[in-house]
């Protein structure tokens, strides 16, 4: 009898559980909201810079504070995140499948683990290719040690260094996470989740949003103030699920038009100018492969300048463009857009 019982309680355990395409599809949801919106702010920016502009520049910050409200609301109102809702998912306490609801503690530990922890990745990421971009791919992972560094310079080469095995570690835990919960070996489908001390759930009938707007007193028996409490509860509702299923619209129809445009992208022009032939003429005769045609000197940071086809020392070419707009060889006109970093072998 014990273990039919249990077995019983596994079966249903197992029956709340999302399988993994589930939970892989509310996670290409949440991955592809940010940089949706992101496009679709560029290009209003492109349009209006001088109003959007500042708005673009902080986009991070400002995703960070609107996420941050959305993923509070989803988590008080139902139980889980904005993209967990949309596929008819909720949080619970690890190990405790048949408890009611999430606790305030928990509730912030998912929210830091849905809001915050991506932010941090996502700058860290950004800081760690700007970084890169600047001082180029160094040849040695020790770079750090090197004498004759400043403490800054030391600790750009050690973050160059050390942020590729951190990333890789945590993309490696991801996937063990993945294939634990896949062959369900762990309640947990990524160590965020393993963080915030919750594991996914289906939901149920008592978790739909209809089920709260019943009246246990029938309409008729209601007093005035009653029927007026009542009825600004079902508006303020009904407003409430009405802006849940206008964002859930909102974000299918980003996810086919980023769809859209890279079949569109992908596909030939029949449009497109031809490529123009490189330089017939130049006036560098004489000047070695290795050095930089505007400060003469062997070049650093090496850098392609993709008008022309010249390769510059960074800082010079940057400057350049920035005063005169064009290539320095050739006279096309450039910006900052049409430069190339190269990561040549030092040897």
């Amino acid at each position: 009898m014990a273990e039919h019982g249990a077995h019983l309680t596994s079966t249903v355990e197992n029956d709340q559980r999302p399988n993994i395409f589930e939970v892989l599809a509310q996670q290409s949801l949440m991955s592809t909201v940010r940089p949706a919106f992101k496009h679709a702010l560029r290009v209003f920016t492109e349009k209006y810079p001088q109003q959007l502009g500042k708005l673009y520049q902080y986009y991070d910050e400002i995703y960070l504070v609107l996420d941050t409200l959305i993923e509070a609301y989803y988590l008080k109102k139902y139980g889980g995140s904005f993209a967990e809702n949309f596929y008819e998912m909720k949080r619970v306490p690890s190990g405790q499948p048949e408890a009611a609801s999430l606790t305030v503690k928990l509730r912030l530990r998912s929210l830091l683990c849905l809001t915050l922890l991506p932010y941090v990745f996502q700058k860290l990421e950004s800081f760690f290719e700007e970084l890169k971009y600047k001082h180029g791919n160094t040849s040695s992972k020790l770079a750090f040690l090197k004498k004759n560094l400043t403490v800054k310079q030391r600790l750009v080469y050690f973050y160059l260094s050390i942020y590729p095995y951190v990333h890789t570690t945590w993309e490696a835990l991801s996937l063990i996470y993945m294939l634990a919960y896949m062959l369900q070996r762990s309640r947990w489908h990524h160590p965020s989740m393993h963080l915030s001390g919750t594991e996914l759930s289906r939901l149920d009938s008592d978790d739909m949003p209809g089920s709260t707007f019943k009246s246990q007193i029938p309409w008729s028996q209601l007093s005035f103030p009653g029927k007026l409490a009542q009825l600004t509860t079902w508006l303020t509702n009904s407003t409430a699920l009405c802006l849940s299923t206008s964002l859930s619209v909102g974000i299918f129809f980003l996810q086919f038009l980023e769809w859209w445009y890279e079949s569109d992208s992908s596909a030939p022009s029949l449009t497109a100018l031809p490529v123009p032939s490189p330089p017939k003429t130049t006036n560098l005769h004489g000047v070695r492969p290795n050095v930089c045609p505007l400060c003469m000197q062997i070049r650093t940071n090496s850098t392609a300048l993709s008008v022309s086809g010249y390769v510059f020392c960074f800082p010079c070419i940057m400057s350049h463009i920035g005063q005169k707009h064009c290539c320095p060889v050739t006279g096309y006109p450039a910006n900052e857009d049409h430069l190339i970093k190269l990561y040549e072998d030092d040897t």
